[in-house]
Formats: C-alpha cells, structure tokens, sequence
C-alpha cells in the first residue's frame, strides 16, 4: 500500500515538474516579445490575465474601452489579452505602412471565430489562400457587371418605398426593420441570382440569424473562457450559434444545388441566355459557378464561402450604413434639403418618383456621396481591424515585434480631432476634393485600405445611392428628438451598429424643396 502511494506521489510530482518546466520554457522563448513588449506604454498588467478584465462588460462598453485606451495612450500601445500582445495604432501615417505591408498581411487568429459561418472565405482567408481567390473574384467586380447591378437596386428600393407608406404621418419607427429586408432582397438576387422576397413575404428568418451569429461572435472574442471549442459548444451561446449557421447554411447550399442543375442544363447552349446582343445580368454566383466549370477552382464549400462572405458583404453592412445616414438625413434637415435639390437637378423639379434610378444617375449624386462618406466617417462599419505580425515591423519610431497583433482603431482615427476639426459635427463638405487634399490619406478608412481592402466599394455606394435617392424623392424624413453625435450610443458586433434602434418618421414629399 506504501508502495502504490510513493508511485502515485512520484507520478503527481513529475507531472507538476513537467508542468513548471513546460512553462518556464515557454517563457523563455517569448523572452524576446516581453522585452519588446516592455517598450509601449499601456494600461497595468495581471499575472496571467494581462489586460483581459478591462474588457468585461456589454458591446458597448467594450467598443467604449478602446476608445478610452486611445485618449490615455499614444500610438501603438500595449494591451495583454492573457497571453497574447496586442497593439492598438490610431496614427495614420502607422496605418499607411501596417496596411501596405506583406508582413501583416495575415488576419489575426481571432478571426477563427467566424469561419464557422464563412469558412475561409475571401474575407477570413490565410494570404496565401486570399491572393489566389482575390485574384479570381476581382473581374467579377467590373463595372459592367455593377451597372447591370442598378436595376435590381432600384426596383427592390420602390418596393421599400411602398412598404415605408403605412407609416406615413406616424409616430416613430424602427426604420432597419424596412432597409435590412431590402437590402437582403438586392443582395440575393445579386449575390445568388435568386428572389427571396424577404419585403413582401413573411417569415424571413435571415436577418435575425446574422445578428444572433454577430453578436455571438464578438462576445466570444472579448471573453477568453469561450474561446476553446469544447467549452463554447456546450453553451448556450455556442448552441445557439451552430443552429444559425446551419440554417443560413442550408439556405446558401440549397440555392448553389438549383443554380448548378439550371447551369449544366444550359451550359451547352451558346452565350449562355444572351441573344441579338443583349446582355443577361449574371449574378456573382453565376460568375463564380462559370470560373468553376472552366477551371475546376471553387468546391461546393468554397462557392457557399464565397456566397455567404458576399451576402454579409452586402447586406448587413449597406443595411447599417444606409439607417446611419437616413439618421444622419432625419437630424440635419438642411443636409437633407440639399441632397434633395441635387436629387430635383438630375431628376427634375417635378420629380414625381415614378422613373427609376439608372446607373447614368449615380456619378451626379455628388453631394449624396459626400453625406455617404461622412457618415462612414462617423460611424465606420468595420470600427476596429485586426491582423497579425508575422516579422518584425519598422513603422517609423516603434517596431512591432513578431507574434504580436495590430489592432488598428479605425473609429478612433475617424473621430480624432487631430486630424478632422470639430470631429463630431457632421458636415459632408469635409470631402470636397480641395478637403481631402489636405488630410493624410490614411485618416479615412471605412473600406480598410491596402491590398486587403474591401472588394465592394463601388457595389456599396452605388446600392446606397439608389436605395437613398428613391426614399428621398418620396418622403421627408424627420427627427423628433435630435441626438448629438456624440450621445449615440454605440456596440460592436463584428461590424458597429447602434445600441437603440434608430427610429425616424417620414411625410410626403412634395415638389418642391422643403424647409423644414
């Protein structure tokens, strides 16, 4: 009996010796990274948990922290997240080469966290998986393509006008209730080829499935005990989750099975659906299925990626942006005034909203556009990009050593009034040409920048152009109480969105300019 217990004490103090050793050699070899580490000034750091408490709390207070961190330490700073460096850059000039290098090229390991949902996807793709696919997908984005695009823009946006009446001269409502089902309806058809009729059919389950997904995802990076598997798939959170992305899923896959069947059906026949040289609309399925057939590129899996990656691309994002300037529109009523004049110039001042945005519209749309980008400016839709440090990075006065991550504070920046004068007042003139002559190109960032910037630009604006221009040639939209920019609240949940939902009231636009 002595014996089996000296055996069972000797095994439990090897195993603790090992235990202590594994650690010290562990260490021993990050040495190098504490020493540089030791270099930024940041927040006090916990044995172990680092800088990890700062962070507990809502969305909205995590979003709110680094913020703070940003006015109480200059550019880069240090934050521990337990046992991993991460370094927060507000300065654009830092931005510019972190953007431009290849030796942050890499997303951070965070980003794991989504691939459940969107695989490796061009947007969570490893670099060397991302050039290959980046280099495929851009002809998909040429401009022809995206005129062909308008069409269906415009169409889905008078039905969103239509559907918008029954609040005419009403009290205040949820108005992402209305522009998320439109823009679900564009994205489908232009990303799937398909018409869900998520407006005027009930029962779309795809909205409220995107959010659960987002918010499950963020929370899960801000709080490390969820970040093994075993653990995160054994809450609540984690069941929740799996059963989202199975649905949305299911519905990806079901519509890449039709599309194949329909396009080995025709495949045969010449020009594909073009006749006396008309040019049949394509979807960015179809394009993707057509670079398959000829090359053998994309697996099921990775045109389901690649599907799933474009319709959150394009739905949620414009959904967000578009209620963020109808907010923006509904608080500055001379704003709206102007945007509307431009609106009666291209359409004219008898405008009665029946003829439809074209793409020969868009490029007109000036002072639209400049609403656009100093929403984004304000309320960016990626407020915080992360990426990993795969070699030593020289980025003027500090180096970011190997195996830590950037954290480029992409909200902060927008908001700095270093670099935007009176940052929180909302003026549209700041992108006049001659104004953004004078800016670093790096202090504005709504799209990221570099090679791993946004695919979707021009798709973005030309949507929100067409979906803005058509509600304002038909209501007025108003603001009861009129927040200060700097009393909107604010969570992130991978992409930022309000914490209340934004609510406005609409009146029937007449002919003329109204001012109100």
């Amino acid at each position: 009996m002595t014996a089996v217990v000296s055996i069972s004490g000797l095994i439990v103090t090897s195993a603790i010796l090992c235990g202590i050793i594994s650690i010290l050699i562990y260490h021993l070899r990050r040495l190098r990274l504490y020493k540089q580490a030791s270099k930024f000034s940041g927040p006090p750091v916990l044995p172990i948990f680092g800088n990890t408490l700062i962070f507990v709390g809502s969305n909205e207070d995590i979003l709110r922290k680094i913020m703070e961190l940003g006015d109480l330490y200059p550019s880069p700073f240090r934050v521990w997240f337990g046992h991993r460096l991460f370094l927060g850059v507000t300065n654009p000039e830092q931005m510019k080469t972190i953007f431009l290098s290849q030796k942050t090229i890499e997303k951070e390991d965070l980003y794991k966290f989504i691939r459940p949902w969107l695989g490796t996807g061009l947007f969570t793709a490893p670099a060397s998986k991302w050039r290959v696919k980046r280099k495929l997908i851009m002809p998909t984005f040429n401009s022809r393509i995206l005129e062909s695009f308008v069409e269906v823009f415009a169409i889905q946006s008078k039905i969103l006008v239509q559907r918008m009446e029954v609040e005419l001269d009403g009290d205040e409502f949820d108005v992402f209730d209305y522009v998320s089902l439109c823009t679900l309806d564009i994205i489908c058809e232009t990303a799937m080829g398909v018409s869900v009729r998520a407006q005027t059919e009930s029962g779309c389950r795809y909205v409220e499935a995107v959010k659960s997904v987002s918010k499950g995802i963020f929370r899960r990076i801000f709080h490390v005990w969820l970040h093994p598997d075993f653990i995160f798939e054994r809450t609540q959170l984690g069941k929740t989750q799996k059963e989202c992305v199975k649905y949305l899923h299911s519905l990806t896959n079901e519509v890449i099975k039709k599309k194949k069947e329909a396009y080995f059906k025709v495949n045969d026949k010449p020009e594909k659906g073009a006749r006396n040289g008309e040019y049949r609309r394509k979807a960015f399925l179809d394009l993707l299925m057509e670079l398959t057939h000829n090359e053998e590129i994309f697996t099921d899996d990775e045109l389901r990626e690649e599907v799933d990656t474009m319709m959150i691309a394009g739905n949620d994002t414009t959904a967000i942006i578009n209620c963020f300037v109808i907010l923006m529109l509904a608080s500055h009523p001379n704003v709206q005034n102007k945007v509307y004049e431009e609106l009666s110039e291209i359409f004219g001042n008898d405008d009665n909203d029946e003829r439809t945005v074209t793409h020969e519209d868009l490029p007109r749309m000036e002072y639209m556009e400049r609403v656009i980008k100093e929403t984004m400016r304000l309320f960016p839709i990626g407020p915080v990009l992360v990426r990993a440090v795969t070699e030593d990075l020289d980025i003027g006065e500090h180096t970011l050593p190997a195996g830590s991550s950037v954290v480029l504070a992409i909200l902060y920046t927008h908001r700095n009034e270093e670099f935007w004068p009176d940052p929180l007042k909302f003026d549209p003139d700041r992108f006049l040409p001659e104004e953004v002559a004078k800016r670093h190109p790096y202090c504005y960032l709504p799209f990221s920048a570099g090679p791993r910037n946004c695919l979707g630009i021009k798709y973005a604006m030309m949507a929100m152009k067409t979906l803005l221009a058509t509600v304002l040639r038909r209501y007025i939209i108003k603001k009861d109480n009129v927040q200060p920019i700097q009393d909107i609240k604010l969570k992130a949940d991978v992409m930022l969105k309000p914490v209340n939902p934004i609510t406005i009231r609409i009146e029937k636009r007449t002919s003329t300019i109204n001012y109100i």
